[in-house]
């Protein structure tokens, strides 16, 4: 799977999110947080802690390296 080339998780996340067709909330209440922490990450306001990439690594399917190899 391609990721678009980004600076940061939250590009990444929101690649992955819309690749799935969730909006922000939907993906925030599959993860246990709210759509406004799902729209910090995307915008880069925040980013998500090592435990919650673990989640998203596994709710998306994918390895930590194509997580990271495009940040």
């Amino acid at each position: 799977m391609q990721y678009m080339k980004c600076k940061g998780a939250g590009a990444i996340i929101k690649q992955l999110r819309k690749n799935k067709n969730l909006s922000q909330a939907e993906l925030g209440k599959n993860l246990g947080f709210s759509a406004r922490t799902i729209s910090d990450w995307e915008s880069g306001n925040t980013e998500p802690n090592i435990s919650t990439i673990k989640a998203l690594v596994k709710f998306f399917d994918i390895s930590y390296e194509e997580f990271f190899e495009e940040i």
